[in-house]
């Protein structure tokens, strides 16, 4: 089931007329926001490709960018539970959330 295939017919709903340009407006900061966010990935793969293993970049002899190495701990919760499925258990933190979709306009 997709989010556009909900019925709403069968869970309480909201009347937005009064933010449909608020909706049209979020339609284009989510529509510019993936755009320039793929061209940031472009743009920083361009100069980390030229960094090869260097930290630092320059422009007119001036650092401009800095790419370093870093160590990052972190826990594999697969890893965790293969190996110890009770500790595993409980250590699990389930919670509610609410997730908002903006769904295609009819």
């Amino acid at each position: 089931m997709t989010e556009n295939s909900i019925t709403v017919s069968t869970v309480p709903t909201v009347a937005l007329d009064d933010q449909a340009h608020d909706i049209t407006l979020l339609r284009i900061v989510e529509e510019q926001i993936g755009k320039l966010t793929s061209l940031r990935n472009t743009l920083r793969g361009t100069v980390k490709d030229r960094l090869g293993d260097r930290e630092f970049g320059t422009v007119n002899g001036v650092p401009v960018v800095r790419w370093s190495n870093e160590l990052r701990v972190t826990i594999s919760p697969k890893l965790l539970r293969a190996r110890h499925p009770e500790v595993a258990r409980e250590c699990e933190e389930i919670a509610p959330v609410r997730k908002f979709w903006l769904l295609d306009a009819a």
